[in-house]
C-alpha cells in the first residue's frame, strides 16, 4: 500500500500517526498474536490503523 510513497510523504504520514509506529511491524505482530494465542478469538474483527481511524 505504500510501495509507491517517497520518504518524504513516508514520514509525513508517520506524524499523522498517534501509535507513531509503522504499520507492517504492527501487522507483523497482529498476526503473531492471533497464530499464537488467538485460538480462542472468534467473530472479531481487529483493527489494526495505530489509532487513525477511531471506530
Amino acid at each position: 500500500m505504500t510501495d509507491k510513497l517517497n520518504e518524504d510523504q513516508k514520514a509525513a504520514i508517520n506524524v499523522k500517526n498517534p501509535a507513531a509506529a509503522w504499520a507492517p511491524l504492527r501487522i507483523a505482530a497482529a498476526v503473531l498474536y492471533l497464530v499464537a494465542r488467538g485460538g480462542y478469538v472468534t467473530g472479531s474483527t481487529l483493527h489494526v490503523n495505530g489509532g487513525m481511524a477511531m471506530l
